[in-house]
């Protein structure tokens, strides 16, 4: 808030309290009537402050992206409108409507939009948004290889590599799998999503201890821990229809110490996606 608007807040609300500290037969009608338009003008004075955040640029992309942090795809769309019309376009906001419009469900428009992310500095996050609308069709293959480009591009990104490890189990080659599985478990062993993703593969390949053992260690509820024994008995079937076998030979995988995130957030599919 600046300072002449401090100012002028601080009046208001001295207003305010005089008006609120008055006896009862001290409140004429023209009392009442100062203090309903001190509140009038509090209230001009925060619509004015809030106006001021849309403004400024950095502020504003920052409330967009709080938006889609919080879930709100469709609110963050009219936004998006809003800013583009104000200060133009930027590779950032373009990332955004592509998420915003992968969250709502318009497939089409968010690979466009993605695509033409591919040629800027934000291609790695175009790759992964790409992966997880094709991921989301169930198409886990083409999903694999743009989120294998997207790796490439950003190789410590946790949430890449789990989405590309979950992408390849689906696909069958649960083998390959296991580099990027632990490589997102070992990057971010406290996010309960890559806890959970990595207890799936262990499952799937055959190494049942290990995986309810680090689902312990995670404190993962029991219907978290039936859903993840439910998904690696899919992705075990994927693997074996693709003529890929489950794992034989002993994996002496520890979960990292802070592996014992709640649970309850997990998401096993790649559906919920970072790419923004």
């Amino acid at each position: 808030m600046t300072k002449p608007m401090s100012a002028m807040m601080a009046a208001v609300m001295v207003t305010l309290l005089l008006a609120g500290c008055a006896s009862p037969g001290q409140q004429s009608a023209d009392a009442l009537a100062q203090q309903a338009e001190a509140q009038i003008a509090l209230s001009k004075l925060r619509d004015k402050e809030a106006r001021a955040e849309y403004n400024d640029q950095a502020v504003y992309l920052g409330l967009i992206a709080r938006m889609q942090q919080e879930g709100l795809y469709f609110a963050s769309l009219a936004h998006i409108d809003a800013f583009q019309q104000r200060f133009g376009t930027q590779p950032g906001l373009q990332l955004m409507r592509a998420a915003a419009l992968r969250e709502t469900g318009q497939d089409d428009a968010a690979l466009t939009a993605y695509r033409a992310l591919l040629g800027t500095d934000r291609a790695a996050a175009a790759h992964h948004g790409i992966g997880l609308v094709l991921g989301r069709q169930g198409d886990f293959i083409r999903a694999a290889a743009s989120l294998r480009q997207a790796a490439t591009l950003d190789p410590v990104n946790p949430q890449v590599a789990n989405d590309l490890g979950y992408a390849l189990m689906r696909g069958g080659a649960l083998q390959d799998a296991r580099i990027p599985v632990m490589q997102a478990l070992q990057l971010d062993g406290s996010n309960p999503r890559i806890v959970s993703n990595a207890a799936v593969w262990l499952w799937a390949s055959g190494k049942r201890a290990e995986a309810n053992a680090m689902m312990q260690r995670a404190a993962m509820p029991e219907t978290t821990r039936a859903a993840v024994r439910k998904e690696g008995e899919r992705v075990a079937r994927a693997a074996l229809a693709h003529g890929r076998p489950t794992a034989t030979k002993p994996l002496a995988l520890l979960a990292p110490a802070n592996a014992n995130a709640n649970a309850n957030a997990i998401a096993i599919a790649i559906a919920s996606g970072d790419a923004r």
